[in-house]
């Protein structure tokens, strides 16, 4: 563990290190919070804003489907070069294989 020192001015002020403000991600005019529990005092920056991502969470169809297959699926690995041209042909644009057994099967 690294410590970085400053000090506190008259006026109850510091100065973030370059290095913790770098690591911070935060600049001038940025503003900072501390986070105080058990365990001890935080400085972590302040967004107001909701994190982007948490809405993707959840997202994903479940299924018996694992990760790698899905990712193989999304990357349409496996798939003719005739069937990737239909694939790009548009929005909305799908490809189906009939199986020995008759069923469609999309692909």
């Amino acid at each position: 563990m690294r410590t970085k020192k400053a000090t506190i001015s008259s006026k109850g002020q510091i100065v973030l290190p370059r290095e913790v403000r770098d690591r911070l991600g935060v600049g001038q005019g940025d503003e900072v919070e501390f986070v105080m529990d058990d365990q001890g005092i935080y400085l972590r920056p302040y967004r107001e804003e909701e994190n982007p991502f948490t809405r993707w969470i959840g997202v994903l169809p479940q299924g018996d489907e694992t990760t790698e297959e899905f990712i193989r699926n999304t990357r349409h690995e496996g798939l003719t070069d005739e069937e990737l041209r239909i694939l790009r042909s548009g929005p909305g644009a799908q490809v189906f294989r009939v199986g020995p057994d008759g069923r469609e099967e999309r692909v």
